[in-house]
């Protein structure tokens, strides 16, 4: 009997496996569709399953009229989406009649397939007319109230109208007109040019606008620079200004080091000595020492920036903020008198540039302590965005 078990524990297995994919399960739990599919299925590859037809000879039916019954009942319901869901039940059936074709097993018992094509495009088109209804109507309240949220619904109908039926009268168009009203526009100004550096913000107001441009914030914001709203009359919802309310490039500090080095235990020469009758040379150790002239120079440029979102109709500031930025640049240089020895390994490093090295530009400095400003200000740009 133990010998057995694990042959009886297989077939089993087996035998549930079999019912699970001839769709018996599914029937019983009045999962129509899904008792079709994987009746369909286990025809394709087993023809004469006696317990995938059976399954197939009793769902199909049911399925068909269990379809067209609550597409009859949603007909006559007052839901504004039901011709989509009609659409879906016919689809249902539809996808049904091709994968029975496609199955030559189960054509023994459903010779004769129905197919919902005529019914199918009737409820997309009747959908997408009750799309383009909604559209209409959020539509022209955007127009009348100048309500963004209006002309956001408006796009939303329009686009599903156009992805039900492409064809369906100008619903792209209206489309494109709907998320253009619910649209923010926001030209963000040049950033004033420092007379005291004469230094540039192209780089900073560049690394900005690439940003603005390719992050996704929200499908109803679009960026601006002026350049692009030169030659045609578009007026921006809000305008961002940005100025640097005071910023140091390469304040400097050097700081000389000097410090006694020693090693012990250094051969320093050495001398002659007899070894069992012969002369042989042997090291003599002692203590080496130097002086090391270690030069630090740091350069430390700072900035705030004013950050600042206006109302382009009324002037009123919506946000205003101020960012912080710090970029504190390091080399060292030096040398030393003395035996070399007796260096550590981090004064060799140190002392690896003898002469003071040229400092970087003032243009690649201000650049450098622009990059947390620049990680700021995207963060806030995005987060304040997000919203609409």
């Amino acid at each position: 009997m133990k010998k057995l078990l694990p042959f009886i524990l297989i077939l089993l297995v087996l035998v549930l496996a079999s019912a699970c994919s001839s769709g018996k399960r599914a029937l019983k739990q009045g999962n129509y569709y899904e008792a079709v599919m994987k009746a369909t299925n286990r025809l394709r590859s087993s023809p004469t399953n006696k317990s995938a037809l059976q399954s197939l000879k009793t769902a199909y039916p049911n399925l068909i009229n269990y379809n067209r019954d609550l597409a009859a009942n949603l007909e006559t319901s007052s839901d504004p989406f039901k011709w989509e869901q009609i659409a879906d039940l016919y689809q249902q059936l539809n996808t049904v009649y091709d994968e029975v074709l496609r199955s030559p097993g189960a054509r023994t018992v459903v010779a004769s397939p129905q197919n919902f094509r005529s019914q199918y495009e009737n409820a997309l088109t009747r959908a997408a007319e009750a799309r383009y209804q909604l559209g209409e109507t959020e539509l022209d309240k955007s127009l009348m109230l100048e309500n963004r949220e209006a002309a956001k619904l408006a796009y939303e109908h329009f686009k599903r109208a156009f992805e039900l039926q492409p064809s369906f009268r100008d619903a792209e168009a209206k489309m494109y007109e709907a998320r253009d009203i619910a649209t923010v526009h926001v030209v963000i100004e040049p950033i004033p040019v420092s007379q005291r550096y004469n230094l540039s913000n192209e780089f900073f107001q560049n690394k900005i606008m690439e940003y603005v441009r390719s992050s996704a914030k929200s499908e109803f914001v679009r960026f601006y620079s002026p350049y692009d709203l030169e030659g045609n009359n578009r007026q921006p919802d809000h305008i961002i200004q940005m100025w640097f309310d005071d910023f140091q490039v390469g304040n400097s500090k050097i700081k000389e080091t000097v410090t006694d080095r020693t090693a012990d235990s250094v051969v320093v020469g050495t001398v002659d000595v007899v070894e069992n009758g012969e002369k042989v040379k042997k090291d003599v150790y002692g203590t080496v020492t130097a002086k090391v002239h270690i030069f630090e120079k740091e350069l430390i440029s700072r900035g705030l920036l004013d950050f600042k979102i206006i109302d382009a109709k009324d002037g009123a500031i919506l946000t205003q903020n101020k960012f912080p930025g710090t970029h504190t640049w390091r080399e060292t240089w030096g040398y030393f008198n003395g035996d070399e020895r007796a260096l550590s390994t981090t004064d060799k490093n140190k002392i690896k540039n003898r002469k003071e090295v040229p400092d970087p530009t003032p243009q690649d400095l201000f650049i450098a302590f622009t990059q947390p400003i620049y990680n700021q200000v995207t963060s806030f740009i995005q987060n304040f965005y997000r919203r609409y």
